[in-house]
């Protein structure tokens, strides 16, 4: 057998592995195939792929991690010209040097991470966990499921320095917080729970919802912004607010909203969420609350959330958003 079909077999074998999430031995055996060729491009770059994957996936479930850290930094050595990853990296990094001291609290469905040296968090995490459990078991009868059940880890919870959010997150001034698998939430000196608190832990655990309930990140950010809003306890100002905001100004097509907000032009973040709120309500009112719920549910079988909700509804999307437009200029 000549070495070239002997590495061959190898790195198919490895394929294999990692798409069964073996990732230990994926990477093992993509060692072997870089080591016995280190010029060869594809197993350079199947390692990276398969120590990026085994990053991510132990990173969904330790925080701070040390070795997620290691992985991610050896496969930027190897491929470099991913994109993203070395941006990636450095929040790591950072995650992993301010959050390692971190205390760490715990209820049944959640972890809480804080600076233990800042009393008034020390003071206020165990209402910080009890209002995460009001929410949780109000937001469990709305999507009829339970995240960090059957055997899933809790859902991690951050609480940072304003300046520690934003070199960890990326996001600036105009973010509240940022959920990304970890509800992550900047708060200032000295604030305890307050209701304006409440209702931003409120908005990202929204967002642990339609990740589990979708499967994935996969979900169109109008829907996902919208029902975070929509969920709210009492959406009614933010909806006045939003219509106020709207107010004269053209819609942005549908398709323009379904990437992070956060990717958007600053001075447009804000209608994007007036926007997403207002067609959220919308949709609501017209066809209700199971239509938003089957396009979460259908994107995590596979579908676009147009086809599900014209499948639900037997409307389709693009009609009751030119609906909702003529609404909202009237």
């Amino acid at each position: 057998v000549s070495p070239g079909s002997r590495l061959a077999a190898l790195n198919d074998e490895a394929i294999a592995a990692l798409e069964r999430r073996e990732f230990d031995r994926a990477v093992e055996l993509f060692e072997q195939c870089h080591a016995a060729a280190p010029a060869e491009k594809v197993f350079r770059g199947n390692l990276a792929e398969a120590l990026v994957r085994r990053a991510i996936d132990l990173h969904e479930r330790q925080r701070p991690c040390e070795r997620c850290v290691e992985d991610l930094a050896r496969a930027v050595e190897l491929a470099p010209e991913r994109d993203g990853l070395a941006r990636l990296l450095e929040r790591w990094r950072a995650e992993l040097e301010t959050e390692q001291e971190f205390l760490r609290d715990r209820s049944v469905h959640f972890e809480l991470s804080y600076d233990g040296w800042r009393q008034s968090l020390l003071d206020a995490a165990p209402d910080v966990l009890a209002e995460l459990e009001l929410h949780c078991a109000d937001l469990a009868l709305v999507f009829a499921l339970w995240p960090g059940e059957t055997g899933a880890r809790r859902i991690p919870v951050v609480l940072y320095r304003r300046e520690e959010f934003a070199r960890i997150t990326g996001l600036s001034e105009w973010a509240g917080g940022a959920f990304d698998g970890t509800i992550r939430v900047p708060i200032a000196e000295g604030r305890a729970l307050d209701p304006a608190l409440s209702a931003l832990l409120r908005h990202e655990l929204v967002h642990a919802f339609v990740r589990e309930a979708s499967g994935g990140d996969k979900v169109p950010a109008w829907l996902n912004e919208g029902l975070a809003q929509w969920l709210a306890r009492d959406p009614s100002a933010d909806v006045a607010a939003a219509r106020k905001r709207m107010a004269g100004r053209p819609l942005v097509p549908l398709e323009k909203l379904e990437r992070p907000f956060a990717a958007l032009p600053e001075p447009e973040i804000p209608f994007a969420y007036a926007e997403a709120l207002l067609f959220t309500a919308f949709l609501e009112r017209n066809h209700g609350r199971e239509s938003l719920l089957a396009m979460v549910r259908g994107i995590g079988a596979g579908e676009r959330a147009a086809a599900a909700f014209e499948a639900w509804s037997r409307v389709p999307l693009a009609l009751a958003f030119e609906d909702f437009e003529a609404e909202l200029t009237r």
